[in-house]
């Protein structure tokens, strides 16, 4: 196990060796995001802090925990053991609103991978509900996104089309989401005018497609001992059976967000 926590620390320092200011920030919002996961022997909750950076033409959204370990080890330029924690989302999603694309860079049996995609806007319909979030007054919002149906709430006063994740295209900011099984929710806890830039980190990861990033996930979480030795035998380990004998060959739980 400590060798692939290192290799993890290796992955997340080395990513932004060479990164790229992609825009200006205009808004940052902060979202509490929980993740519910259905287990035989019952669920399991994960939480975690996201980030949404929104600049004019393009949006960053991340785990707020990730970038403050990644702050502290570039700062350090120490590769030790990862501190990063098991329930932080690894992922970091790019959507550029001129190009009409996004950019998910994401880890798959400890590598960094990313893979571009189509911007894709939910099939929304607008309800005369509303609700209180944060001081702003929401409007309720329901629709349909890669096979999970979705109740949406969006700032009247904040006319932007953003949102967590990847969800966008409605007429105001999305400060509240939730699929009707409330198995991934995002609340918005914290709204804030910033001027900073925003940074491609992730330049040096390595480019698949989604469909390849999709199939690793699936082939790690149902054998993630056989995974991981097969990556430290390409790596040319010695022993790699004996390193992966500490990492658990259980089946994972796999229960994507994205269905479709």
């Amino acid at each position: 196990m400590k060798k692939t926590l290192t290799i993890l620390a290796f992955v997340f320092m080395y990513s932004g060796m060479n990164a790229q200011v992609i825009d200006t920030m205009f808004m940052l919002c902060q979202y509490k995001h929980k993740n519910t996961i259905p287990r035989a022997s019952g669920v399991k909750i994960e939480i975690d802090t996201m980030n949404l950076e929104t600049g004019k033409n393009i949006s960053k959204f991340y785990s707020y925990h990730n970038k403050i370990v990644d702050s502290l080890r570039f700062s350090s330029g120490v590769a030790a053991p990862s501190p990063y924690k098991k329930t932080a989302s690894k992922y970091i999603i790019y959507t550029d609103y001129v190009k009409n694309n996004i950019t998910v860079s994401d880890v798959a049996i400890a590598r960094m991978y990313r893979y571009f995609e189509k911007l894709e806007i939910p099939k929304w319909t607008i309800h005369d509900e509303t609700k209180k979030v944060l001081s702003h007054t929401c409007q309720k919002a329901t629709g349909r996104f890669r096979g999970r149906d979705y109740v949406a709430w969006y700032a009247l006063d904040i006319p932007i089309s953003r949102g967590p994740y990847k969800f966008n295209g409605l007429p105001g900011l999305i400060l509240e989401i939730s699929d009707t099984e409330s198995l991934f929710t995002f609340e918005c806890i914290a709204i804030e005018t910033n001027h900073s830039t925003i940074i491609n980190e992730n330049t040096n990861d390595k480019l698949i497609s989604k469909k390849e990033y999709i199939n690793m996930i699936k082939k790690h979480n149902d054998n993630p001992r056989a995974s991981i030795e097969e990556l430290f035998r390409s790596d040319g380990a010695i022993n790699p059976s004996d390193v992966a004998k500490h990492i658990s060959a259980e089946k994972k739980p796999y229960n994507p967000i994205e269905l479709e």
